[in-house]
């Protein structure tokens, strides 16, 4: 299974397999992350890039050159959309990070370090930024690349990887609940929420038919998930058969499609900015709906009964 981490550092420094290049579309060295690669890595990159990409690189797309004095072995450039010049669509950037693992692989690199793609210069808001590439690294197939690191340059963008990737976990487990449901098994309830200290999601699973019977998380105990093993990368078929090995006695008994399709609702509001729901916390009263987003005031409304 391939690992996503966060990294503090340089990109130019990473001794991984591959680090891929913010670049742009003439393919002749530029500023930012694709300056820096190309002052460190030397002359062979640039004159591999000439021979390579004579017609530069579209926005969107991936490719490869030597790594020159770097420490990898390759580097994979790709274009990001620039937000900054109204290219606003999430698709090519999506497209960035998919494209570079596919190059990665057919390369046989184990592992990659990505920075965080059109979020300098080319001014994409941080948080999609992030949000994108964790979202679009996991569903990606790269079934030979061992691990995937996201670089950050400073300490505030690495706190708010590490914080995208905890509650990514705590998202991957309401997938999990979705599948169940579309599965049949109806009687799977959540209850997401805060830690009394502000700085822990939580989340409980039971089944309604049998309500001593739960699970619980909480983003404080990292990865550890009903018995099991749950992440940013963890597909969500793999969680609900956690779940499932968990509450052995549930049943697929298709009987509260209201409330699957509720939920479902839910998700769809949480799935694009990973801003988690709450349906309990200290001085906070659920009777208005949940909260999409701890301290957002945007609220979903209270599930079926």
């Amino acid at each position: 299974m391939t690992t996503l981490i966060a990294v503090r550092g340089d990109i130019t420094a990473q001794t991984a397999d591959a680090i891929v290049n913010a670049a742009n579309n003439a393919m002749r060295g530029g500023g930012g992350v694709d300056g820096a690669i190309h002052r460190a890595g030397g002359p062979e990159i640039l004159r591999d890039c000439i021979a390579r990409f004579p017609n530069g690189l579209a926005t969107g797309d991936a490719g490869w050159t030597t790594a020159g004095r770097l420490p990898a072995k390759w580097v994979v450039h790709t274009v990001g959309p620039n937000h900054a010049a109204g290219q606003r669509d999430r698709g090519p950037l999506e497209s960035c990070y998919r494209r570079s693992l596919e190059v990665a692989q057919d390369l046989g690199a184990r592992s990659i370090a990505f920075p965080l793609i059109s979020a300098g210069v080319y001014g994409w808001p941080r948080r999609e930024a992030i949000t994108a590439a964790i979202d679009t690294i996991a569903a990606t197939p790269a079934t030979s690349i061992d691990s995937v690191a996201l670089v950050a340059h400073d300490e505030r963008a690495y706190d708010e990887i590490s914080s995208a990737l905890a509650m990514t976990t705590s998202v991957r487990i309401l997938q999990g609940v979705r599948e169940l449901h579309r599965r049949g098994f109806h009687r799977l309830r959540v209850q997401p929420g805060m830690a009394p200290s502000g700085m822990h999601h939580r989340i409980v699973l039971t089944d309604a038919a049998d309500p001593g019977a739960t699970i619980h998380y909480t983003s404080g105990a990292a990865t550890d998930f009903a018995g099991g093993i749950a992440d940013a990368m963890t597909t969500p078929p793999a969680v609900a058969a956690l779940i499932l090995g968990a509450l052995p006695r549930l049943a697929a008994t298709n009987d509260a499609p209201e409330y699957a399709a509720w939920f479902a609702g839910l998700l769809a509001a949480v799935e694009p900015e990973h801003a988690l729901p709450v349906s309990f916390a200290d001085y906070f009263d659920d009777s208005a709906g949940w909260e999409i987003g701890w301290g957002s005031g945007l609220r979903y409304p209270a599930p079926p009964r």
